[in-house]
């Protein structure tokens, strides 16, 4: 369940209740222990029905799958799955958006993905020279293509074709979605110093005077740069 107290109902009235006789007492338990092992989790599900969030993970997969969503399996589902159905639920207070589908893309691909509507060469023909409206200038138009890049280490096309009828329900009619796998890596230059030097100095002094010692320890620095680098496909 959803709430950390969660408990089934457990008919505790019934169990308080005044029995005539032992065999009273025998049915009554009977019913409990009946009550207590088969119905008891789908009375807690039908009270919650309404935020079906609260539920059950049976009654959440049921809910999730009438309404069409996908999730893929792992370590993260129970909770994964739950945020999801509840901020689907949700999603109309706030209409049809780019909100939700970054919710779900997050859930599925946790900081992996990257949404971004397309813009398009003023000089070309329509679609042959897109690139993110983000960084076009005067020169482009924005135009109504969407596109989701996810890391290609984090899913595969079968994944992707899974989730499409979803994510193209999630965002007004007028855009057009479409999907591309990056490839990514890691560049690491490591340039750094290290210096270690002293000195020791004797002095002779007069025989009034006491002598002194004294050295000094001098230390570098190392520094590390990090670049990644991420390669768009041709759209």
């Amino acid at each position: 369940m959803d709430f950390p107290n969660a408990k089934l109902p457990n008919l505790t009235p019934l169990k308080n209740s005044f029995v005539a006789d032992d065999i009273e007492n025998d049915l009554r338990n009977l019913f409990i222990d009946l009550f207590e092992e088969m119905i008891a989790g789908t009375a807690f599900d039908a009270n919650v029905l309404g935020n079906g969030q609260l539920g059950s993970m049976d009654l959440i997969r049921k809910l999730v799958n009438v309404d069409g969503l996908a999730l893929i399996d792992g370590a993260r589902e129970e909770t994964a799955t739950r945020y999801l159905y509840k901020a689907w639920k949700s999603r109309n207070k706030n209409g049809r958006g780019f909100h939700f589908l970054k919710t779900y893309l997050q859930l599925l691909f946790p900081n992996a993905f990257v949404v971004e509507q397309m813009a398009q060469a003023k000089a070309e023909d329509y679609p042959t020279d897109l690139m993110p409206l983000a960084r076009s200038d005067n020169t482009r138009f924005s135009t109504s293509r969407v596109r989701v890049s996810i890391d290609a280490s984090k899913t595969t096309w079968e994944n992707v074709i899974k989730m499409d009828p979803i994510l193209r329900s999630i965002i007004p009619a007028r855009l057009v979605l479409y999907f591309a796998l990056l490839t990514t890596w890691r560049k690491t230059n490591y340039i750094g110093a290290a210096m270690l030097g002293g000195t020791i100095s004797t002095v002779y002094p007069a025989a009034s005077q006491p002598s002194e010692h004294s050295w000094q320890l001098n230390t570098g620095a190392a520094m590390v740069s990090v670049s990644i680098n991420v390669i768009y496909p041709k759209p």
